[in-house]
């Protein structure tokens, strides 16, 4: 048996410095390891904006038209042998963007917070819908779709310069359209089109990522605060956030002074803080009007959302999924949702190691958010699907392995679009996708 006999005049705060040190060692090695800081001048290189703006807006104006024609003659399309010579009226082909959370949305925007039942939707979009409505006249539906369109080409926007932020130099442009085309050609980007809040939603978290990767810090926290006004998933943008923080801290550590540290430690705190402050800013105005600050939970609890760590909710929307006769209608409504799930997290796993780990970072929150509230009866997973029109990096990602592609990215885009096409034809029939 051995002893540790200590040192002549080794003591309690000989033991405390030892361990102090080693302690300082183990964060050292942390930190080594983790990724290199970007350098200032690369976080804020010069983007081509003019160009990014344009092709955003070119694509947007493009597929908006695209989907102008497939509305107007969505009544020829489905009206099979018994053609009519009577149109239908414009304002019908335009309710048909409104149904479904469409109607809550305008719903709130005319009436406000009625009951505790609608607080479960969030109040920038209606708010956005209010503001149209203020400018055009009391035509509703019209002003929620111009209000999602607008949200829409910030979205488009925000994936371009997002795409440009993190391409090699003298790439931008190529990255940027190749991301934004695969954005558009989303199964789900119908939604961009209807009146639902996920292109402003994720315009806004485009903006708030970029805003961090660009040191950009007080117009990180406007974008965060915004986005957390939208949706409830706009906590995913604190580990990122959180993570663009740091690298600025291991980049200027012992080159400030204290009191310079202190200006530039505020601005990266109120990026980090905003996406919550959002999120309590609307609770606080929960509890002045309802007397609960949660009531917007218990309106989730409605639609039978439950907590469940996605460790159990995973599985058990692939046993559901497994359980159903394949082809069934309820079978393909589950694979709508969990299908683009799955892959999502394949690849924001695959892709982990030369993606920017503030890229990994969101992507794996925003999933987590998204699976942790899960529903409690077949389609576990309820609108998974359209909630990652959000998760931006991963068309930025996915772009990257395939700008260079001669027949992997046209194949994915025609595929993309054509079951887009199908999806915005049931959509428009009143059906229930998401």
């Amino acid at each position: 048996m051995c002893l540790d006999i200590p040192e002549r005049g080794a003591g309690p705060t000989g033991s405390a410095e030892r361990a102090r040190s080693r302690l300082r060692r183990l964060v050292g090695g942390i930190i080594a390891r983790l990724p290199a800081p970007t350098p200032l001048r690369q976080a804020q290189r010069a983007l081509p904006w003019r160009q990014l703006l344009t092709q955003a807006t070119a694509l947007w104006v493009a597929t908006r038209l695209a989907y102008a024609l497939l509305t107007f003659y969505f009544p020829v399309v489905t009206s099979g042998a018994s053609l009519s010579r009577t149109p239908t009226p414009l304002a019908e082909l335009i309710r048909r963007w409104t149904l479904w959370d469409g109607q809550w949305y305008i719903a709130i925007a005319r009436r406000g917070y009625w009951d505790f039942t609608p607080t479960a939707f969030f109040p920038l979009y209606p708010g956005a819908i209010r503001l149209v409505e203020a400018v055009i006249g009391p035509h509703w539906a019209t002003a929620a779709l111009i209000a999602s369109n607008l949200g829409s080409l910030l979205a488009f926007f925000g994936v371009a310069a997002l795409a440009a932020q993190v391409a090699t130099p003298g790439d931008e442009r190529r990255n940027a359209r190749t991301a934004i085309t695969l954005f558009a050609a989303y199964p789900m980007a119908l939604f961009l089109v209807a009146a639902y809040s996920d292109g402003l939603f994720a315009g806004l978290a485009a903006l708030a990522l970029l805003c961090a990767f660009r040191r950009r810090w007080w117009w990180a926290a406007l974008f965060g605060l915004l986005t957390a006004l939208c949706r409830p998933t706009a906590p995913a943008l604190l580990l990122p956030i959180a993570w663009e923080a740091f690298q600025r801290f291991r980049e200027r550590r012992g080159e400030v002074a204290a009191g310079q540290a202190l200006r530039e430690i505020a601005p990266m705190l109120a990026a980090l803080v905003a996406p919550l402050a959002g999120i309590g800013a609307y609770c606080a105005w929960l509890w002045a009007r309802f007397g609960d600050p949660l009531i917007f939970v218990s309106a989730e609890q409605t639609w039978k959302h439950m907590s469940l760590s996605p460790i159990l909710s995973i599985p058990l929307a692939i046993y559901t999924e497994a359980t159903i006769p394949f082809g069934s209608p309820f079978n393909t409504r589950i694979l709508l949702d969990l299908a683009p799930l799955l892959v999502a997290l394949v690849l924001t796993l695959v892709a982990a190691r030369r993606a920017p780990l503030g890229f990994t970072l969101y992507l794996l929150a925003l999933l987590y958010l998204i699976t942790s509230e899960p529903l409690n009866y077949f389609d576990v997973f309820v609108s998974a699907g359209r909630y990652l029109i959000a998760a931006v990096p991963l068309f930025i990602i996915v772009g990257q392995w395939l700008k260079r592609s001669e027949w992997a990215l046209p194949a994915i885009l025609w595929s993309g679009a054509l079951l887009q096409a199908i999806l915005a034809l049931w959509f428009l029939q009143h059906g229930w996708i998401t």
